[in-house]
């Protein structure tokens, strides 16, 4: 330290009638002030009587540390206050001064620094080039800042006096700071930035938080928004993010367990099937309706309470629903937690942009808020892991019957005015046999699924035709609404009229 260099002189080599240089005021930023004194005797045991020959520049009043003296008065000071000779004096304090100026110059250098980085992270700036990282130490103690940024995103998306800021809190919450300042700084209509900056990057985040706020809203304030579905929001990005953080964290020795999705038939979609493996848990939101068809709450054709309030199912038993039942205008139920969305979208999307490199904290806690947010929706539905119809979906899933299902299905469906009869008479009795044993072994495989209170008496194997079809009957009033199109998991029905 610069203090330090002051005390050099020795009380060997200090002589009587020498003068010396006695610091009197050693100010932080600025060179030391001394006196200048003579040494009238060596007193020993560290001590020494000097005379004030010139007392030098007057201390500032008050000033912390500092010795006041008076011109020929003597004093009997320690003989390490004294600095050094009086000729060596002024140069030496030159040296100290500048050195304490220099350091105090970094130090006001990085404070201011400091300052304009803090305002910074709440400055929206559609132009600012995306940040190489986003992880920092204010991510914990941010509480100011995010009510900065809940009014600058009044200003931002147009509202006025349209919100108020309590409405707002709830989507500005657990990512970065800087995240939600840079989300803020993209145009919710779409309308791309500057390739390279953040409004170019955080479009489709910007947009579910507003969809987000506008999705929240009471029946009487017109609610209606159109809420994305969940395909139009995963893709090929969104899966790769997932692996890499699942690859990661296996590697360091741990694992990451999704919640459970089973095996869907393959009568639904390939991509669907190949992304319900990692996405299938989401939850989504069906709108409230007395109707057989399927809505998103925010759908326009029906008038329901807001996302958050309406049931909610995994997305995965939306994959089995036959297309008919899902509302063609609205595409049917849709995402359900969607500020956890929006920062996940926000997350992958940042990942791409820089080059699908190193995966940031806050971005795997992006991807592990939206497996909390499910979970905590299952919590407060009474939901286990595994349901009947995951198992049942699971169960039938597994060695479908493929093309001969259809005449399973028709042997158990057959009616008067179904015409099925006319099929069934075109078997031949083997077929029709075979047809019969097919129907067993499936409706057996749906009963093992059931837990034991729901099961009926096991079905012998030579069962007579009509047995067999009040058993499928009675199985499929009791749980077609358990699992959608049970008819087609127990018989798969290839190029069936979904």
């Amino acid at each position: 330290m610069a203090h330090e260099t002051l005390h050099t002189v020795k009380q060997a080599d200090l002589l009587v009638g020498n003068e010396y240089a006695y610091p009197t005021y050693k100010p932080y930023d600025d060179a030391p002030v001394a006196a200048r004194v003579r040494v009238v005797s060596v007193d020993g045991r560290g001590k020494v009587t000097v005379q004030v020959v010139d007392p030098g520049a007057k201390p500032p009043k008050n000033a912390w540390g500092a010795r006041l003296v008076k011109r020929n008065e003597q004093q009997q000071v320690a003989t390490r206050d004294i600095a050094c000779p009086w000729e060596e004096w002024a140069e030496r304090a030159a040296s100290i001064g500048a050195e304490l100026k220099t350091r105090v110059a970094k130090q006001r250098s990085w404070f201011d620094e400091l300052e304009q980085s803090r305002a910074d992270r709440v400055i929206v700036d559609a132009g600012r080039v995306l940040p190489e990282e986003y992880d920092d130490e204010f991510t914990r103690a941010d509480t100011e800042e995010r009510g900065t940024l809940t009014t600058a995103y009044i200003k931002a998306r147009g509202l006025g006096e349209f919100v108020t800021l309590d409405e707002l809190r709830p989507l500005l919450v657990d990512l970065p700071v800087p995240v939600l300042r840079d989300i803020l700084a993209s145009d919710t209509r779409r309308q791309s930035g500057t390739p390279g900056t953040v409004a170019s990057v955080f479009i489709r985040s910007a947009e579910l938080l507003e969809v987000a706020r506008i999705a929240s809203m009471d029946r009487h304030r017109n609610a209606g928004t159109e809420i994305p579905q969940p395909g139009d929001l995963l893709g090929e990005h969104e899966v790769a993010f997932v692996n890499t953080i699942l690859e990661g964290i296996t590697a360091s020795g741990g694992e990451l367990l999704l919640p459970p999705v089973p095996t869907l038939p393959d009568w639904v979609d390939e991509d669907m099937r190949t992304i319900a493996s990692l996405f299938g848990w989401l939850r989504v939101a069906v709108a409230d309706t007395s109707g057989e068809m399927l809505h998103s709450p925010g759908c326009t054709v029906v008038r329901s309470r807001p996302v958050l309030l309406v049931d909610h199912v995994p997305w995965w038993l939306v994959m089995l629903e036959s297309p008919r039942r899902l509302c063609s205008k609205c595409d049917g139920p849709a995402v359900r937690d969607l500020v956890p969305m929006a920062g996940f979208v926000a997350a992958v999307d940042v990942w791409h942009a820089r080059g699908c490199d190193r995966i940031e904290q806050w971005q795997q806690a992006a991807f592990q808020r939206l497996i909390a947010a499910t979970m905590t929706a299952r919590t407060q539905a009474l939901e286990p892991d595994i349901t009947l119809a995951w198992r049942i979906t699971a169960t039938l899933a597994e060695d479908p019957p493929g093309h001969d299902g259809w005449a399973a299905y028709a042997l158990m469906t057959v009616t008067a005015w179904n015409r099925l009869d006319e099929a069934i008479d075109r078997l031949t009795p083997v077929q029709q046999e075979a047809a019969r044993v097919l129907a067993r072994e499936r409706l057996t495989t749906l009963e093992a699924a059931l837990p034991s209170s729901q099961r009926l008496l096991p079905l012998p194997r030579a069962v007579d035709i009509q047995v067999l079809r009040e058993r499928y009957r009675d199985l499929k009033r009791r749980h077609e609404n358990t699992v959608p199109q049970l008819d087609r998991l127990l018989f798969t029905l290839p190029g069936a009229d979904s």
